[in-house]
């Protein structure tokens, strides 16, 4: 139950938002490429831990790190927010649990950790459409899918269960933004419809595993569809 007891102590600190965040209800163009890398290096860590890259995952660490400083100088003297400071308090917390695992070696759960961020990051930007939201989020679904499997299956299952739903939810809404954009993507959707019922039906851990990665494959696809 490692990844549960996280998320239960995250979402504990989540609660305990100090006064001295701040946020922004509109950010510069500066804080706007800030999260932009801060997303792309946190799905970089995902990798970096995985593959046990030592100094490829610290590197990145630090420049996560002074990113974030910068983030948060770029909202020191802006209006506050509490939403907005909820999601950065997250941010900090993540990176937290990331020191750590780094320190124990612990390379599956710095990956979760890493990816947490990107949903932390995600959810702290405010996209200029619903569907570039849901692009982002579904690869961070998929990563989700194919990390929980990887760390423990039997332990993460309810975990497991509700990014199911969530990826069907979030499909769901992809699914008819495609076909809004065009008809004609009517024969992306259907492979999307394939991945995303094969997550539903088959738990076994190396077909879920299989999948995740077919939908992260997927979603570089469909990236490209304007």
């Amino acid at each position: 139950m490692q990844s549960l007891s996280r998320y239960i102590i995250l979402i504990v600190a989540y609660m305990l938002i100090p006064s001295w965040i701040v946020t922004a209800n509109a950010a510069s163009a500066n804080f706007k490429t800030t999260l932009i890398s801060l997303e792309s290096e946190a799905e970089d860590m995902v990798d970096a831990t995985l593959a046990k890259d030592v100094m490829a995952s610290q590197k990145l660490y630090n420049k996560i790190q002074t990113h974030m400083d910068e983030l948060y100088q770029d909202l020191e003297n802006k209006p506050f927010n509490e939403r907005r400071s909820r999601e950065l308090l997250m941010i900090y917390s993540w990176m937290r649990v990331i020191s750590i695992d780094l320190k124990q070696k612990a390379w599956v759960g710095a990956a979760i950790a890493a990816n947490q961020l990107s949903a932390s990051i995600i959810q702290f930007t405010n996209y200029p459409t619903l569907w570039q939201r849901d692009i982002a989020w579904l690869d961070f679904l998929a990563r989700e899918l194919l990390l929980l499997n990887m760390e423990d299956a039997k332990a993460n299952a309810q975990l497991l269960d509700v990014r199911r739903m969530d990826i069907a939810k979030t499909w769901a809404r992809i699914d008819k933004s495609l076909l809004l954009k065009n008809f004609n993507n009517k024969k992306i959707t259907l492979i999307g419809n394939s991945i995303v019922h094969r997550i539903q039906d088959d738990y076994a851990v190396k077909a879920s595993m299989m999948m995740a990665q077919k939908l992260l494959d997927f979603v570089d696809d469909i990236e490209q569809v304007k």
